[in-house]
């Protein structure tokens, strides 16, 4: 919560965590990664830019190669720009052990498309 008066700025979005966790039941889905999402404005849920924050070691994620610091521009050639964020949500949860969760992330000055074998925990 922000102090009385205070105001978060417009541009700063809601971080989202897709990690797994040792407590979890066995057999549910495992990426490894967590984003920090931006949104076109403080009460919009229309995205603006992910970016990759953290990637956990020796999950689909970071075996795929994805890095901290990519900027994912497209998930299953799903444009992030302009997408409301329920949809992306929906494709991170809808995957399955075994899918594949295909991302367009731009590193550097190059796009390039990785591609994430769902894991099982």
């Amino acid at each position: 919560p922000l102090g009385h008066g205070a105001q978060q700025p417009p541009h700063l979005g809601v971080m989202v965590l897709v990690t797994s966790a040792a407590v979890h039941a066995a057999g549910k889905p495992v990426i490894g990664i967590s984003f920090s999402i931006e949104t076109d404005g403080f009460f919009s849920t229309t995205l603006k830019k992910v970016t990759v924050t953290a990637v956990k070691p020796g999950l689909p994620a970071e075996k795929a190669g994805v890095q901290a610091g990519d900027e994912v521009i497209a998930a299953n050639d799903i444009p992030i720009a302009g997408t409301p964020g329920s949809r992306l949500k929906s494709v991170l949860e809808d995957a399955k052990p075994g899918d594949h969760l295909k991302l367009r992330v731009h590193r550097g000055s190059a796009d390039q498309l990785v591609d994430i074998v769902v894991g099982e925990r």
